[in-house]
């Protein structure tokens, strides 16, 4: 598998106006699949049908809601886990913190080993490919001259 991305210059620093400036990459996407999608592809690769494979995915969406909800961290086996991570204002001492100091809570996933495998490179894992940013038609390689973005770079390895 491969990766795209394209650079961006950006602080080293954030919020420090000074700090040297770097390119770092970030990743670019290469389409999107839908739930009904995969469904088909469940449904392919094993004796589900289309809409059972799909309601079973509904189902598992409601479950993750609803167990979250409760305040429980769902573990899904080699796939991984879920749980809330709470956002919130401080206060001076205990007595004064209320619930109206938590300003969001955000689902933390914690990918279990298969799916951190999936993001190695190398070995049939990933292989990055620069590729040009939504608008440029090419990429300079820090001397002014083009590069053809297309070469398959591995940094991790």
């Amino acid at each position: 598998m491969s990766v795209n991305y394209s650079l961006a210059l950006m602080s080293s620093k954030p919020g420090n106006k000074s700090a040297a400036k770097l390119y770092y990459a970030k990743a670019q996407a290469n389409g999107e699949i839908t739930m009904d999608e995969m469904a088909e592809d469940i449904a392919y690769a094993t004796s589900l049908t289309d809409g059972d494979a799909l309601n079973t995915i509904r189902a598992l969406i409601k479950q993750i809601n609803k167990n979250l909800a409760a305040g429980k961290i769902v573990r899904l086996e080699n796939f991984g886990s879920f749980q809330l991570q709470l956002s919130s204002k401080g206060a001076k001492n205990e007595k004064e913190f209320t619930p109206n100091n938590i300003t969001a809570a955000n689902v933390q996933f914690r990918p279990g080993k298969p799916i951190k495998a999936a993001t190695r490179a190398g070995d049939g894992g990933l292989t990055f490919k620069r590729v040009p940013k939504l608008g440029e038609t090419s990429q300079t390689d820090g001397n002014g001259s083009g590069s053809d973005g297309g070469i398959e770079e591995n940094p991790l390895g």
